[in-house]
């Protein structure tokens, strides 16, 4: 929903472990503008695509995705995120191979 030139989205909490622990009144809150995040298990990007709003144009966020039927969304979020920058790759294996 926009409202003049805010956009706001529902954040499930049935999906999204962080956006449950903001709705049970997390204390403080680990990622600020401008944070740079691993999030490990991106999948299709849901939270991810939050993370990025909180982040802003100064913050950068390492989705890391090992499956490599999931990540379609979450590749087509980086396209309109540019602060995404999506790895499908096991975060756990070849760290030599990682940039």
């Amino acid at each position: 929903m926009r409202v003049e030139d805010h956009e706001y989205r529902m954040w499930s909490t049935r999906r999204s472990k962080l956006g449950a622990d903001i709705q049970k009144g997390l204390n403080e809150m680990p990622i600020q503008p401008g944070s740079r995040v691993l999030y490990l298990g991106a999948a299709s990007g849901t939270t991810v695509s939050h993370v990025s709003d909180i982040v802003g144009p100064h913050g950068i966020i390492y989705a890391v995705e090992f499956s490599p039927r999931v990540p379609r969304k979450l590749l087509q979020l980086s396209e309109t995120r540019t602060n995404v920058f999506p790895i499908v790759s096991d975060a756990d294996t070849q760290p030599d191979t990682h940039p």
